[in-house]
């Protein structure tokens, strides 16, 4: 075998990174996440996600999820230039002591954004390395991201009951 030559570097991309707020129940989402997380599809620390996690598909079909979303899409369709998007999975997350989230991104996905929604306020932040940015879970609270930006959380910490566990809905 003969190398010619090897470049590892990195190149500046442009990305779309958007935190705002939702009006949506969060308990609802809680009880469904509490509900699929039980199902035999679950995904329960099968992924990049150290903690319980639903099916990919399990908001996907949820009118509530789906009226929750609404102005999101609303919002990105206002934009100039947005590259074409859909809904390709929708998945819950319930992250309790000492879970975490390995550093991973959705560039295999078909979409183009990741989003995340989260029901509770909490102390395990997360972390956009390469952008250097974090978040802070906030009640309601949503980001929208390009799918290619690496994320995680560390080891959730807090000894919070069952109830007060972190959870989102990721899509």
């Amino acid at each position: 075998m003969r190398i010619n030559k090897i470049i590892k570097d990195k190149i500046k991309l442009d990305y779309l990174f958007i935190q705002g707020a939702l009006d949506i129940d969060s308990n609802y989402f809680i009880n469904e996440i509490n509900k699929g997380i039980k199902e035999k599809e679950n995904e329960n620390f099968k992924t990049n996600v150290k903690g319980l996690m639903t099916s990919w598909q399990y908001f996907n079909n949820n009118n509530n999820f789906l009226k929750g979303i609404l102005p999101i899409f609303d919002y990105l369709d206002s934009l100039k230039n947005i590259i074409p998007y859909c809904l390709h999975s929708a998945w819950g997350i319930k992250e309790g002591f000492s879970n975490y989230t390995h550093e991973h991104d959705h560039g295999h996905e078909p979409n183009y954004f990741s989003g995340i929604i989260y029901l509770n306020d909490h102390t395990q932040t997360l972390l956009f390395p390469e952008i250097k940015l974090k978040f802070k879970p906030i009640l309601n609270s949503f980001l929208l991201f390009s799918s290619f930006l690496k994320h995680k959380t560390i080891r959730n910490t807090s000894l919070c009951p069952s109830s007060k566990q972190k959870c989102w809905v990721e899509f």
